[in-house]
């Protein structure tokens, strides 16, 4: 066998034995190309009615989730502005409306490990933000929004 061709087999295990250590050293995946995913979690408000910007209108009840996943588009404008109703029987007691995702929670969500996820908890005191999945309450999630009377 020639010198080019032994080259040739080192280079290609050496490409493959350094894609296979960083495999297991690294996130599953390139933020750049994964989608996103928005959360949004009723901790315990009686039931909660939310519009969402092009995705229709849903209601939650306390423990219930929502979520939808989405891919940047060219100029990266993505925006999902979402409306939210506390209804308790035939009454609606307070509402809030905020974009879901925007400019900023695009910033959040691309901070640290959590892979572009965004994760909204709704609760008596207001919308929580965090984008990490981890347990309400903790200092991983801050209030970014409150509910508005009628």
């Amino acid at each position: 066998m020639s010198f080019l061709p032994k080259l040739f087999v080192c280079i290609f295990l050496w490409f493959h034995l350094c894609n296979i250590l960083k495999a297991n050293n690294t996130p599953p995946s390139s933020k750049v190309f994964e989608p996103f995913r928005i959360t949004i979690t009723n901790k315990d408000v009686p039931n909660v009615m939310m519009r969402c910007d092009d995705l229709g209108g849903e209601v939650l009840k306390p423990g219930d989730s929502t979520s939808w996943k989405f891919r940047m588009n060219f100029f990266d404008s993505n925006r999902y502005g979402c409306r939210f109703f506390w209804v308790e029987g035939s009454n609606i007691r307070k509402f809030s409306e905020f974009n879901a995702f925007d400019d900023e929670i695009h910033d959040l969500c691309m901070n640290g490990l959590s892979m572009n996820r965004c994760y909204w908890y709704v609760s008596q005191n207001g919308f929580y933000y965090s984008n990490y999945n981890v347990s309400f309450p903790s200092s991983l999630w801050s209030l970014k929004h409150e509910w508005k009377d009628m």
